[in-house]
């Protein structure tokens, strides 16, 4: 009930794709959770409990589905004045070969930007995430699992997700880095290959591949009206 209270939503919190039977990269977590852990007042954990809560879970999720990719949340609650890691997540298929569709929006979106002021960034943070459940409900009624932002006839990133093109040029890779870039969480789990970054969408590319908040890869069918042969396999994929 005092989370309730005194910190509705505001529990620092990650989701990042781990592999079951590798090491997780525990430093990296930490460092995520430690500037929303100040920001709202939290002691953070010592990086020992920390790597105890998350290993300790993948090791139970191992028992019954080894080597396996979980999208794995990591949060932070107050508890008796403690902090406490909560570790849960889901097993997931990294390449799924369900097409998918991108809307196109150039209206302004409550979504996290890396120029926004510091209060607003962490608290994209915490599990507060109404906003982008709100524009993700709204996104499935209307057939479209994600939009990307349109600036002076534009496209640029995805508001949830990540994209990856094939272009003349190579893959190229297009993602918000806040609260967290997927394409980094995706390479340093190790389930793609590093692409290069543009900011936004090619207008030459040839193909895309859209990347979930869940971190699994699908093909892309259309974006804001511009369609691409759609290819399951995407070359960039690594087995885990």
């Amino acid at each position: 009930m005092t989370q309730v209270i005194t910190r509705p939503g505001g529990n620092p919190t990650i989701t990042l794709p781990l592999l079951t039977g590798a090491e997780p990269d525990i430093e990296r977590i930490w460092r995520h959770l430690a500037d929303p852990a100040e920001f709202f007042g939290l002691v953070m954990p010592d990086s020992a409990d920390l790597r105890a809560a998350v290993t300790g879970y993948l090791g139970a999720v191992s028992a019954t589905a080894p080597h396996t990719v979980v999208a794995t949340a990591v949060t932070l609650l107050e508890v008796d004045g403690q902090t406490r890691v909560v570790v849960t997540g889901d097993p997931i298929r990294p390449v799924r070969s369900e097409v998918v569709r991108l809307a196109g929006t150039d209206a302004p979106l409550p979504t996290p930007h890396p120029d926004d002021p510091h209060w607003r960034r962490m608290a994209a943070r915490t599990t507060s995430r109404g906003q982008a459940d709100q524009i993700q409900r709204w996104l499935t009624a209307q057939g479209y699992v994600d939009t990307v932002e349109i600036r002076s006839g534009r496209r640029g990133a995805p508001v949830l997700g990540a994209l990856v093109f094939a272009t003349a040029g190579g893959l190229r890779g297009v993602d918000n880095p806040e609260p967290a870039s997927i394409l980094d969480q995706m390479s340093a789990c190790g389930l793609i290959k590093r692409v290069e970054r543009a900011d936004e969408c090619p207008a030459d590319a040839t193909r895309a591949w859209w990347i979930s908040p869940r971190f699994e890869t699908h093909p892309v069918l259309a974006i804001d009206g511009t369609e691409y042969p759609t290819v399951a396999v995407p070359p960039f994929a690594r087995q885990p």
